[in-house]
Parts: C-alpha cells; sequence; structure tokens
C-alpha cells in the first residue's frame, strides 16, 4: 500500500513519530526550559506548549508542576497525546488547534514552541504572525522560548539521508532527499517510509516539508519587531553561554513587554 502525505504528522507515522525521535532528550529540553522559565518570571506555572505533536514536552512538564496547556494542528497527535498523558498519570489541556485561535489569549506566563516547529514558518509574514499571535497569548513579562536549526547546519546538511528503526516487530525504513530553494530561502525535504510489519503487510508512505532558513540575529530582530525584548540565545540547550558558537541548534528566550501587574 502507497499513501502520500503533506507531512509526517499524520495517520500511521503518529505511532512511529516517538521512535523516529528517540535522539532527543526531551529531559534535557524540559529541564532547560523550566530554568529559564523560572529565570525570567519566578512562580510561573501556566505554560502553552505550541506545536505539542505526541505530547513528550507537555506530560514531562506538567510532571514538574506546570499546569500545561498543549496545542497541534494534527488531530492524530493531539490522540495519541492524549493517550500517553493518560498513562503517565498527569493532566493536561491538549486541543487540536493552533497558535491562532482566538481563545489563546494572555492566558499564559510561558510558552515554548520546541522540536522546530518554528521553521514551517517558511515567509516573514508567517514568521511575524506567528510570533505576534505568541505574544498576545503571554501574560506581560511572559517568557517566550524557541528553538531552530541554526541556517548554515541546514544548507550545509547532506542532501540524502537514510535511517532504520525497529519497533514493537515492526521495521521503519526512512529515506530523506534534500534541495535548496535559494530564492525562498528554504530547504525542501522529499520523504519516503517503507514500514515492514514483518507479516507480509509493507506500506510505504510519501511525505515532504519545506524549512526556513533561519540565522540567529534574524530570530532576534523578529522577536524585537513582535514586541519581546530581554532576547537572548542558547546553544543545544544548555545555559552555558559558550556552547552558543558550536551549536547545530540553538534556542532563544524572549519575554514580552509590558509591566506585570500581577
Amino acid at each position: 500500500m502507497t499513501t502520500y502525505s503533506k507531512n509526517m504528522f499524520e495517520s500511521d507515522l503518529v505511532k512511529y513519530y516517538d521512535v523516529m525521535h528517540s535522539h532527543r532528550n526531551y529531559s534535557q529540553e524540559c529541564q532547560f526550559a523550566n530554568n529559564l522559565i523560572q529565570k525570567y518570571c519566578p512562580g510561573s506555572k501556566r505554560v502553552l506548549d505550541i506545536g505539542c505533536g505526541t505530547g513528550e514536552h507537555a506530560i514531562k512538564m506538567a510532571q514538574l508542576g506546570y499546569e500545561v496547556t498543549g496545542i497541534d494542528m494534527s488531530q492524530d497527535m493531539i490522540k495519541f497525546a492524549k493517550e500517553k498523558a493518560k498513562r503517565a498519570g498527569v493532566s493536561v489541556d491538549l486541543r487540536c488547534t493552533d497558535i491562532h485561535d482566538r481563545d489563546i489569549v494572555r492566558e499564559f506566563q510561558a510558552a515554548y514552541c520546541l522540536g522546530y516547529t518554528f521553521l514551517y514558518m517558511t515567509t516573514y509574514s508567517e514568521a511575524m504572525g506567528f510570533l505576534m499571535a505568541v505574544n498576545k497569548a503571554l501574560l506581560p513579562q511572559g517568557i517566550f522560548l524557541v528553538d531552530f536549526i541554526d541556517g548554515w547546519s541546514l544548507i550545509e546538511g547532506l542532501p540524502q539521508d537514510k535511517f532504520v528503526y525497529q519497533h514493537e516487530g515492526t521495521t521503519i525504513f526512512h529515506f530523506e532527499q534534500a534541495s535548496l530553494d535559494k530564492k525562498r530561502r528554504v530547504k525542501h525535504i522529499d520523504f519516503y517510509y517503507l514500514i515492514d510489519q514483518h507479516d507480509g503487510n509493507v506500506k510505504t508512505i510519501f511525505a515532504e516539508e519545506d524549512l526556513r532558513i533561519f540565522f540567529d540575529d534574524e530570530i532576534h530582530m523578529l522577536l524585537s519587531d513582535c514586541s519581546f525584548e530581554n532576547i537572548k540565545s542558547f546553544g543545544n540547550y544548555s545555559l552555558d553561554t559558550d556552547a552558543l558558537d558550536t551549536s547545530n541548534i540553538i534556542v532563544v528566550a524572549a519575554q514580552k513587554r509590558g509591566q506585570n501587574k500581577g
């Protein structure tokens, strides 16, 4: 069976998402987020997880004592995340929506968008609209954390790669082919997945995505233009400022302008 998807966040691929991202240290990322949130906004409890996916960050942040609202545009991801949260025994408000939802306005002391979701904003207009919506969701002086792959790392990355994963008797072969659209400053990636369940049932799935090539100074500029201040960058989820010079992954922290009246 062969299917096509505009992204990898729907249907059959969802249940393998965590397996294919097992290289990530979610505990470290959440502890990093917790440290920055409490540094910028001590005592913060209400946080918004933007693009929460299968809920790994949301669940771990809830386990750290936060009241978490997770939003994602994929109904399949939200369904999977709800099942995981139930198994983990934590309460997380998970919604199938996006940051532009009118109900998400000035509710949160902190928000984060981790997992390079911001790179899907392929134009400045989309990026500005996204950041302004995040700003509206935050209380005055609320903190926002966003990570992205450094632009040079995206440009210099291999144009073709392949991976193999094992999960509960199933083998997932993952191939990808990348190309650069220099005019749009976008890296286009075509994905091909072969899912072999070892029972004669083999499924192939094609997907694609565009990632914007951003650099650190651009993110700072965009955040400043969208009424954020105290903007600082960190490398590879480390508070060590020296890590920034050698990092492929950059995390930017910023505060919403305005006086917190409690």
